[in-house]
């Protein structure tokens, strides 16, 4: 990466001459309470994202995301080519815990920390790379190759807004998801299955347990089989890597007084590279087919969630000599003097989409990879770095 000196250290300045109002704006970000689903607060986030965006003369649309009600915020910066560079980050967050001991959207600062509902995941990184592009358009910095600023309302829809985007014609030659990463350089990420299974019984009350056939008791049967079972590849060989699989949530029962005939568990599985969602499915209906002997009487439905079927969230290995994986670590070590570590993410960032598009990406961002916790925050230095980092990757990529 062949930057002038000149140009690093200028907008290394910039950043740090307006530190106070960059660490503002990450505050009054985290202050719209952008709950996922929410139009009204996502279409505000998308507002205030594209306030210094247009200020600094960068342009600015709010197309439609896919998801009504919300719009994506898209600005492109640059000569008008699809070339150049896509920053991609998502708007919305979870819904806080109840054990949250400060205002989950206070954007309260302490102790050199950020704190707010998710701030790691992942307005830190979103409002970064929003002030990233903003300093190098105050800067003068005008790339050869378009940057674009791609911040979505519904990623957790399966990165819904970065897909539609890309239907509506969005190309570049590489791409930096802003998730989450503890500032380290992601090599690679896990997939996601949302995996549903329905089971049967047979209705009676309570006094009539001969007769009837419990569901809740026999769904924790398939719980403790899935729990306990390896995860294998499409050979079928066991792999070695950690098996994440959460009992996410599980319904049953109509009366307190009779016996369900119906129960579903659904299972959040977060797959390895060497695995695919359809591995899941068959590793999920072998463990089915061991915790129940009487199927063919009472059969359970094994399938996947809606938005698993519309918006397939793929696992992603990248090798490390890829430009966009060089560029990243040598804008970190250029900012912070250190080379940074490499990782891969089990969450899921909007990554792999790019790929499937042709278009080269990694992910790279401020705040841990737990991503949600009670009185979540985000160092202040470690999302300063990220807005510099950004801004020197950008220069690097879309300069050449």
């Amino acid at each position: 990466m062949d930057i002038p000196r000149e140009d690093v250290e200028r907008v290394g300045k910039l950043v740090d001459d307006n530190a106070g109002r960059i660490v503002g704006f990450l505050q009054d970000f985290l202050r719209i309470p952008s709950v996922w689903g929410d139009g009204p607060a996502l279409t505000d986030a998308a507002e205030f994202l594209a306030r210094p965006l247009r200020e600094a003369a960068v342009p600015v649309d709010l197309p439609a995301s896919g998801t009504d009600g919300m719009p994506n915020l898209l600005a492109r910066w640059g000569p008008g080519s699809d070339d150049g560079l896509i920053f991609n980050g998502h708007m919305e967050v979870y819904p806080p815990s109840e054990s949250w001991t400060r205002d989950p959207f206070g954007g309260d600062l302490a102790d050199g920390l950020v704190y707010g509902v998710g701030v790691a995941d992942m307005k830190a990184g979103t409002a970064a790379m929003t002030m990233a592009v903003t300093m190098l358009a105050e800067a003068g910095l005008r790339p050869g190759r378009d940057i674009t600023v791609l911040a979505v309302p519904n990623h957790f829809e399966g990165g819904e807004g970065t897909r539609q985007a890309l239907r509506d014609g969005l190309r570049a030659a590489y791409a930096i998801n802003c998730e989450p990463s503890d500032l380290r350089v992601l090599t690679g990420q896990r997939g996601i299955a949302y995996v549903n299974v329905d089971v049967r019984g047979r209705a009676a009350h309570t006094t009539a347990l001969d007769i009837g056939v419990n569901a809740v008791a026999r769904a924790a049967e398939v719980v403790r089989e899935v729990l306990a079972m390896p995860i294998t590849d499409a050979a079928g060989r066991v792999l070695p890597d950690v098996k994440v699989c959460n009992v996410a949530q599980i319904a049953g029962g109509v009366a307190h007084n009779l016996v369900p005939e119906h129960c579903r568990i659904t299972f959040d599985v977060r797959f390895p590279p060497d695995q695919t969602q359809d591995d899941v499915l068959r590793d999920i209906r072998g463990a089915v087919a061991r915790a129940l002997d009487d199927l063919d009487e009472f059969p359970a439905d094994v399938a996947l969630e809606a938005t698993c079927l519309k918006n397939p969230r793929s696992s992603l290995r990248i090798s490390g000599d890829e430009t966009i994986i060089q560029t990243l670590g040598s804008a970190h070590r250029t900012v912070t003097g250190h080379t940074p570590g490499l990782d891969t993410h089990k969450a899921w960032p909007d990554t792999p989409i790019f790929w499937e598009a042709g278009i080269r990406a990694a992910t790279y961002g401020p705040g841990s990879m737990d991503c949600y916790w009670d009185d979540e925050f985000v160092p202040v230095a470690d999302y300063l770095t990220a807005v510099k980092t950004y801004a020197v990757a950008a220069l690097g990529l879309t300069r050449a």
